[in-house]
């Protein structure tokens, strides 16, 4: 999911299809949403804790989320499950303005949104808004970089020159993996072990293979929930990356102003009456209030 995975479109091939298939779900306005008694939501595919299917059961913080929006409102939920495409200009295009290249398929709500005013404002290099065709909106949670630390190899040392000495292992092309085999003049390079997702990076510490791992908090507090008193998870070390936490929200199409403000309201409501609290505890995963509520409480 940090990666954003190669993939080849066939796109001469697919061109010729698109006439052939109906628009399946459009995004909708609010009235429409209300009328039909049902809301679409895209959510990512595989991506654990957050949204995923235990057999036929969607599970996962954001798909818990997004059902209790739509409890409240009194709807029901049709999921659109996403992958993730190379950036999150494409994953919104994809899911919420233009729709699935084949199907055309859109969603009404997108979760799982990084939300940063600088981003949603962008300009291009014509003067122009980058993301004028949708709305993000609702941060629900503060997400942070971490390292999961086995501290019998470690010795309990809190600094990263350790891993001159032991293995640390990352997500392949995440941003740990960048800012690790940056810092220090390099010296770590050689002590980084690159795994295909984070489950298999906390897989190799289990192991005994690598010393720690390093990657997003609530996926390492999902992949190892009991840490006992060998581990601990803390984000000492990662002062310097460039990136050390964000805001996670949710995006509609823009012309559908109106829904994000219903769902914004019941974010809002969530967070304050515990309910956004009690997901997370679900998934024995620390909630953060995202910035906009902690400067509002």
């Amino acid at each position: 999911m940090i990666n954003r995975l190669f993939r080849g479109y066939f796109i001469g091939g697919l061109v010729c299809l698109l006439g052939a298939f109906p628009a399946i779900s459009m995004a909708r306005s609010f009235d429409d949403i209300m009328e039909s008694g049902f809301i679409t939501v895209a959510v990512y595919n595989d991506f654990p804790p957050y949204s995923f299917q235990d057999g036929d059961t969607p599970r996962g913080i954001d798909v818990d989320v997004a059902a209790q929006i739509a409890k409240q409102l009194n709807l029901d939920v049709r999921w659109m499950w996403i992958t993730a495409d190379e950036n999150l200009e494409d994953d919104m295009r994809n899911a919420i303005w233009k729709g699935h290249i084949i199907t055309r398929q859109k969603a009404d709500l997108m979760m799982r949104v990084p939300y940063d005013h600088k981003f949603s404002y962008a300009i291009d290099g014509y003067g122009l808004p980058k993301n004028e065709m949708v709305v993000m909106f609702g941060p629900y949670h503060r997400e942070s970089w971490a390292i999961l630390k086995d501290t019998k190899k470690t010795n309990n040392i809190d600094t990263l020159a350790i891993f001159q000495y032991e293995k640390i292992a990352v997500e392949i092309d995440s941003l740990p993996s960048f800012f690790l085999g940056a810092t220090i003049g390099g010296r770590l390079r050689d002590n980084i072990v690159h795994s295909e997702n984070i489950y298999k990076a906390i897989d190799l510490l289990n192991e005994q293979s690598v010393a720690a791992v390093s990657g997003m908090r609530s996926q390492l507090e999902w992949g190892m929930p009991e840490l006992g008193s060998r581990y601990t998870i803390s984000a000492t070390g990662l002062a310097a990356i460039s990136i050390k936490s964000w805001d996670i929200g949710m995006a509609v199409q823009q012309d559908f102003r109106q829904l994000a403000y219903a769902v914004e309201d019941q974010v809002t409501l969530m967070v304050d009456n515990g309910q956004m609290q009690t997901i997370f505890d679900n998934y024995k995963v620390t909630f953060e209030p995202s910035s906009l509520y902690q400067e509002s409480h």
